[in-house]
């Protein structure tokens, strides 16, 4: 069994967030986390990211991106001053081909939890692990409505796709 730390510094989570006329992105940093493995096979880790760390790259008129990130920030969406943190707990994992599994684990934001499975990619060299994958999210599971189509009718162009994708790298350390 290995354990590894996840380093801040080198990993990398960015989001991407889909509408009618067109998609927003930006990355949100990695507070702190560990994946341990048994026989090159992931079995556990947990992964916290701080919410409070939202960053819009696609925006770059100033006053365009505060407002935007104010908004994500807020009730609409991630209610951060809540909830500083969201959380991906990884309960199990299957080897699909060499060092590709399907994760399984609990994802909680803004304080609810569900299920979700994706695919990673995961190596290690000598003492330090890399992981890569995506996770595609249901953003009205965890109460996150601003401008769904379950929620609001006729919406439009003004419609906000209600899956979001976290695109992650993340490097680790044993210990």
């Amino acid at each position: 069994m290995a354990k590894f730390q996840i380093q801040n510094a080198g990993s990398t989570v960015n989001w991407t967030g889909k509408k009618v006329l067109g998609l927003h992105t930006g990355s949100i940093n990695v507070e702190s986390g560990f994946l341990e493995l048994s026989d090159g096979k992931i079995t556990s880790g947990e992964i916290k990211i701080d919410m409070t760390s939202i960053v819009i790259t696609d925006i770059e008129d100033p006053k365009t991106n505060g407002d935007f990130l104010a908004h994500l920030q807020n009730d609409d969406f991630f209610s951060v001053d809540k909830f500083k943190t969201s959380k991906l707990e990884i309960t199990s994992s299957e080897e699909k081909e060499k060092n590709t599994f399907l994760a399984n684990g609990n994802l909680t934001i803004k304080g609810i939890t569900h299920s979700v499975s994706f695919i990673a990619k995961v190596e290690v060299f000598a003492e330090f692990l890399h992981a890569m994958g995506e996770i595609v999210i249901d953003r009205t599971l965890y109460n996150i409505r601003y401008g769904s189509g379950k929620f609001i009718q006729n919406l439009g162009d003004k419609l906000i796709y209600d899956d979001f994708v976290l695109l992650f790298k993340l490097v680790g350390k044993a210990f």
